[in-house]
């Protein structure tokens, strides 16, 4: 049987397929899945048998007639049995209509939008866990006759030559694996998500005194400029936002013993390589179906609702601050942190 599944982005999103992929694989021995997603998140899927990628670069396909284009591409790539839509936005709808006119069988993710609306609209909040986005996804299949499971471990794996790059750069730049290596990300894509920097430089100070442990900062390129701020702070403190291409990031999630990050795709990505994660968490709440896997849930650093009841304002954390002062984030302690690690 072979199968189209799509998730076009965003980078959380698309991680979050694969151990849906590795569980509904390893259940049906005779199965090929075809992902259709960004080009440059290939890496995520380094390793997995029976998994073919199919990168796109979506500004290639502007507008319906754009997607026509891309339907006829992925049609003649076929046959499929079945298209996954594991995204369900205006893209994968016209994709899904192209397919359904041409006889392809189509499931469509179901995101419980209501669901999530009522999770953090401001009067009658219905507080209560919402199924895991990789339950979601597990669904699409099992509606389509694959039954499989969420895979859980290490299931984003390092690419050997990007390894060895990474052994490379830290040789050359005298770092050694000893003692303990934390990774702190702290960024996320909205303000409403993200930690202050003085309190983010002050876990980084109570870390620094900690004998033989060594603070890695990750973030993409944009971000590097003001981690090297605080890096050049610290001599155990050192800056690779935007250094690495994703494989090699990856590389270096691996070498970590635990990493510091927000509700964000780096939390995602370190909690499928099977580090352990702290998350520090803000507008935002697990309850949606975005926590993090392999047992990182216990590691999770919140304001309780019960103790400020505005939280969460926002599924995304692309909402302005009803208070204006972000309480959410200001309140959490460093020491809550420092706690976990």
């Amino acid at each position: 049987m072979q199968v189209l599944a799509i998730r076009l982005s965003s980078m959380g999103d698309v991680a979050l397929t694969v151990p849906v992929l590795r569980g509904v694989l390893a259940a049906n021995p005779g199965l090929q899945i075809t992902l259709v997603s960004a080009a440059h998140l290939e890496p995520f899927f380094f390793g997995i048998e029976r998994l073919n990628f199919y990168g796109v670069r979506l500004e290639l396909y502007p507008g319906l007639s754009g997607l026509r284009q891309l339907y006829k591409k992925l049609q003649a790539a076929g046959p499929w049995d079945a298209v996954l839509d594991l995204h369900s936005v205006l893209r994968t709808w016209a994709l899904d209509g192209f397919f359904r006119l041409a006889g392809v069988p189509v499931y469509r993710i179901d995101k419980g939008r209501k669901e999530k609306r009522a999770l953090v609209r401001p009067r009658n909040r219905q507080l209560k866990p919402l199924r895991h986005t990789t339950q979601r996804y597990l669904e699409v299949f099992e509606a389509a006759g694959l039954p499989g499971a969420v895979a859980g471990g290490e299931v984003i794996k390092a690419n050997p030559r990007a390894m060895a790059s990474l052994e490379r750069f830290l040789e050359k730049n005298g770092l050694r694996k000893e003692g303990r290596w934390i990774g702190i990300a702290p960024f996320a894509l909205h303000r409403e998500k993200t930690w202050p920097l003085s309190k983010i430089t002050t876990l980084i100070e109570a870390l620094s005194k900690e004998e033989n442990c060594r603070i890695f900062l990750l973030g993409g390129k944009t971000d590097a400029p003001r981690l090297q701020h605080i890096a050049a702070l610290y001599e155990s403190c050192h800056n690779m936002a935007g250094v690495f291409s994703l494989d090699e990031e990856i590389a270096l999630v691996h070498m970590l013993d635990a990493v510091v990050a927000m509700d964000s795709f780096n939390m995602h990505l370190a909690a499928l390589c099977n580090r352990k994660v702290v998350s520090v968490w803000g507008a935002t709440h697990p309850y949606a179906g975005f926590g993090p896997l392999n047992g990182n849930e216990r590691f999770i650093v919140q304001v309780p609702p019960g103790e400020l009841s505005c939280r969460p304002c926002s599924i995304f954390g692309d909402k302005p601050c009803s208070r204006g002062d972000l309480a959410c984030l200001e309140k959490i302690d460093p020491v809550e942190v420092l706690h976990k690690l």
